[in-house]
């Protein structure tokens, strides 16, 4: 009877085994299936390069998993490339150096090409994360840029957050800004590399027309005034005449320090540093010796600057009359994409700041959407007394107090201290906090110029300032966005997400994450794609949020390739991210019947479920009915 029972209890496990298992049901994901990858094409590595600074003649190559030693050598020698360092920590990754002559873009190409090669790029160079300062001599002393409370127990940091919005960008050559005043001193040695040169003349000595614009040899601006001195009492006429020529050479000093403050050399040991250290400024003067010019001239100075392409004019000037002729050309300027950055005015005879809203100046009063009209503030971030003001007229503020900026050698007038540096002045006004308002704008133009980061229009630029600045106490009421201006905060507001990383979670879910950049973002949009199909928005995730989970449409064993850009209402977008793809795993497979084994608690039908319970009771019921025996 023992051998009948063991035959029977090896029939009951074989019946119990011989089935597959029902698949357990659970929600973990199914990481082995799991595929993520961040697409990278020599197109996007090539675009980064503008982005940054890097080792001439070197590359980094990163060969895909697999890759032996002997076909990378061979890529290697195909490029004319020799290996100097290999790395542990990312595998496949080597160090090489170029063959003379071979451009780092056009080794990214060769290697890119070749399908062992994972990717290829520059060896970039990083610096401390540090704000950037200087090495001007006297940048110390410009409080307004970064301020220690080195000047008159200044308040530390009452200042426009130069240094930091230097990490991000320095300016561009590209970017033309007119100076619209008393001239500039176009051979100063902190301002000759950034002054504008006209290319349109061939020569500035041929007495030709060259670019048929009306002035002859123009090269670097052009003198619009006509009256070199004017009677200080009616009839206002010309005391002395002169003709308009090409020497808009400063014989004042007042455009000298605003071209300074906009644009001179940055981080060359001399002087100064401007808020763009790379700038081209357009030389136009309209005022003369004595700071006076008429409307007449003015106009064709604007006339000029939209001729020539400026993106900003500075206009660190004004009088209290309304003139529509002027209104009109700032508004001709306006359609032509151009900004204009006006003082807001120093008051009265009193020294008394007025309120313009009430008392216009202008040209910063007049109501024009590229207008930005500035008050001035000083080294402990309050309202200077002179500066007139405007809680609707007056738009932002920047430092105005005991600036210092480049002035003509010997030069003096009466708004500076004068100082024991020569070539440079301390001055004092809204003239002064215009043309720091100009260098941001510049910095903006220069960042956000489709190129960088996305391309910001007139309006873009504008706002921005508005929204990305410092309010004050001593602002708020007094002008309309009570902000002293923040070349940091504005220059970074969006900054491009990086670190794009998506996992595929589940058959139905992909998880996406980024690093956040951005200063001044309201949010993300996030896009996706089909392989071989376009992006479509799918998803706007709110201020701080850096992570996203897609449920919408996935499907199993699908490809999906993703991206993300900042946005704000100003409104504006980032350009977009790095792209990251993302495969999802099969369904589970879920068998539909037959047996199931012995395994506990799993998912069986119910026809199944009680044959194999009853396949388990056999050996008991054997028992059973051999003690039922025993005891008959």
């Amino acid at each position: 009877m023992k051998k009948l029972f063991y035959v029977f209890i090896l029939f009951a496990l074989v019946s119990c085994g011989a089935q597959q298992t029902a698949t357990i049901s659970s929600d973990a994901p199914q990481t082995s299936t799991v595929q993520s990858a961040v697409h990278v094409t020599a197109q996007s590595i090539i675009a980064q390069m503008d982005k940054g600074k890097y080792r001439e003649g070197e590359l980094l190559v990163k060969f895909k998993s697999g890759v032996v030693t002997t076909s990378s050598l061979k890529i290697h020698q195909g490029v004319g490339a020799s290996v100097t360092n290999k790395f542990t920590v990312v595998p496949n990754l080597e160090l090489v150096k170029l063959p003379q002559g071979l451009s780092i873009k056009d080794a990214i190409l060769q290697y890119m090409a070749d399908p062992n090669v994972e990717y290829a790029e520059p060896n970039y160079i990083k610096r401390a994360s540090a704000a950037r300062i200087p090495t001007d001599q006297y940048f110390g002393q410009q409080w307004s840029l970064h301020n220690i409370g080195q000047f008159a127990g200044g308040a530390e940091d009452a200042d426009i957050d130069a240094p930091e919005a230097w990490d991000i960008s320095q300016g561009s050559s590209s970017i033309i800004v007119a100076v619209l005043d008393t001239g500039i001193d176009y051979n100063h040695p902190d301002l000759v590399s950034n002054i504008w040169i006209n290319t349109g003349e061939t020569s500035c000595i041929d007495g030709i027309d060259n670019d048929g614009n009306g002035y002859i040899d123009d090269c670097k601006g052009w003198d619009f005034s006509r009256c070199a001195q004017f009677n200080p009492s009616p009839p206002y006429n010309c005391i002395t005449s002169k003709s308009p020529d090409k020497y808009p050479m400063d014989d004042n000093g007042h455009g000298t320090h605003v071209a300074g403050i906009i644009g001179a050399v940055g981080n060359n040991g001399v002087g100064i540093a401007g808020v763009m250290w790379n700038v081209k400024l357009m030389a136009l003067k309209f005022l003369n010796a004595d700071g006076e010019g008429t409307i007449a001239d003015e106009i064709e100075g604007i006339q000029y600057a939209i001729a020539k392409g400026a993106k900003i004019i500075n206009a660190s000037f004004g009088s209290g009359e309304y003139s529509q002729v002027e209104y009109n050309a700032i508004n001709a300027a306006n359609a032509a994409g151009i900004l204009f950055v006006a003082a807001a005015g120093n008051g009265g005879e009193d020294g008394i700041g007025d309120n313009n809203d009430l008392t216009p100046f202008y040209p910063a009063s007049y109501n024009l959407p590229n207008i930005i009209s500035v008050a001035a503030t000083d080294q402990n971030d309050v309202r200077a007394s002179f500066s007139n003001f405007g809680p609707t007229s007056v738009h932002v503020a920047a430092p105005g107090v005991y600036i210092l900026s480049t002035v003509p050698l010997g030069v003096t007038f009466a708004l500076c201290t004068g100082s024991p540096y020569a070539g440079y002045d301390f001055c004092t006004g809204t003239s002064m906090a215009a043309p720091h308002v100009s260098g941001l704008a510049g910095l903006l133009y220069s960042y956000y110029n489709g190129i960088h980061n996305t391309q910001f229009d007139l309006s873009q630029v504008r706002n921005t300032i508005f929204r990305y600045g410092d309010v004050l106490p001593t602002l708020t009421g007094w002008i309309q966005t009570g902000k002293r201006i923040n070349a940091h905060w504005a220059v970074s507001s969006l900054l491009i997400p990086t670190n794009l990383a998506t996992t595929a979670t589940s058959p139905t879910q992909i998880s996406i994450t980024w690093s956040d950049n951005a200063t001044g973002e309201d949010g993300y949009k996030i896009e996706r794609k089909v392989s071989g199909g376009s992006y479509t928005q799918i998803a706007v995730v709110a201020l701080n949020t850096m992570t996203y989970t897609d449920s919408s449409g996935i499907s199993p064993t699908t490809t999906y390739t993703y991206r993300v850009r900042a946005y704000n209402t100003i409104p504006a977008d980032s350009s977009y991210s790095n792209e990251a793809s993302a495969t999802t795993p099969a369904e589970p497979v879920v068998p539909t019947g037959g047996g199931g084994g012995c395994s506990i608690g799993a998912r069986q039908n119910t026809p199944t479920a009680v044959a194999d319970f009853v396949v388990m009771l056999i050996p008991l019921l054997f028992v059973v009915v051999i003690k039922f025996r025993r005891r008959v």
